[in-house]
């Protein structure tokens, strides 16, 4: 008897830095051995990337290759190409008036492929944390908080950010960890103020043939654009300076 087709899905992850995902941005495939292109998907706003219709007919052990086909632009192409094991094979089907059930494993030689994109040009200094590795499924939450304290000049941004990683079982012995931020992408901001700088600027009034009274000159004192930002008068002298002398 034929065997009855055996349809799995195949999942992986997407990572973004430098800006939140927001769903469809990124195509992957999935390859044959000999390179034929035999599905394509794309990532979610977590950053999953699901292959939902992964069908085989017969037994046996098949190579494939994801690869990342596009990326938006502004973003830094990820061209790692992830080997996919997956292995088709019949459990204690022995009646030959029965059709086969098959059942398929997936594995992955390099670990679950996890694609990394990096935002190009970006107006912001990007940070990254080390990798963070998790053994068994569940939702991590995450804060991040800025721990330098305020100082030379530079204000502390007392903001506490969410983040949440999603890890599940895909069923194949493999876990897939995503990241998502559910009140924006991260972003700190810091805000310069420089103590003021004083300067006194000063001059000399001389009288020449009588004495000099305060009060009796006015100066100005204007900027480079000519306008008239300050006035002072003069102070007293004691010295009369007669021509000729």
């Amino acid at each position: 008897m034929p065997s009855t087709p055996v349809t799995i899905t195949v999942i992986m992850a997407k990572i973004a830095i430098g800006a939140p995902l927001s769903g469809g941005e990124f195509i992957f495939s999935l390859n044959a051995e000999d390179g034929t292109q035999m599905y394509t998907a794309s990532n979610d706003a977590t950053g999953l990337i699901t292959f939902p219709n992964v069908s085989f007919s017969s037994i046996g052990d098949y190579h494939y290759t994801a690869k990342e086909m596009s990326a938006p632009d502004g973003w830094e192409r990820d061209n790692t190409v992830w080997p996919v094991d997956i292995e088709v094979y019949t459990v204690g089907d022995t009646d030959p008036d029965t059709p086969t059930t098959l059942h398929a494993l997936v594995s992955y030689p390099n670990g679950v492929p996890t694609f990394v994109n990096k935002l190009q040009g970006a107006t912001c200094g990007l940070f990254e944390f080390p990798e963070l590795v998790f053994t068994s499924p569940g939702v991590y939450e995450y804060t991040l908080k800025e721990l330098t304290p305020s100082g030379g000049g530079w204000d502390t941004d007392p903001s506490t950010i969410h983040v949440i990683v999603t890890v599940i079982d895909d069923g194949h012995g493999n876990l897939v960890a995503t990241v998502s931020y559910p009140n924006g992408f991260p972003s700190f901001t810091n805000t310069y103020n420089a103590d003021p700088a004083r300067v006194i600027i000063s001059g000399c009034k001389i009288a020449i043939g009588a004495p000099l009274p305060a009060g009796r000159f006015v100066f100005g004192l204007y900027d480079q654009n000519n306008n008239l930002i300050s006035t002072v008068t003069n102070g007293s002298a004691n010295e009369v300076i007669v021509p000729g002398n």
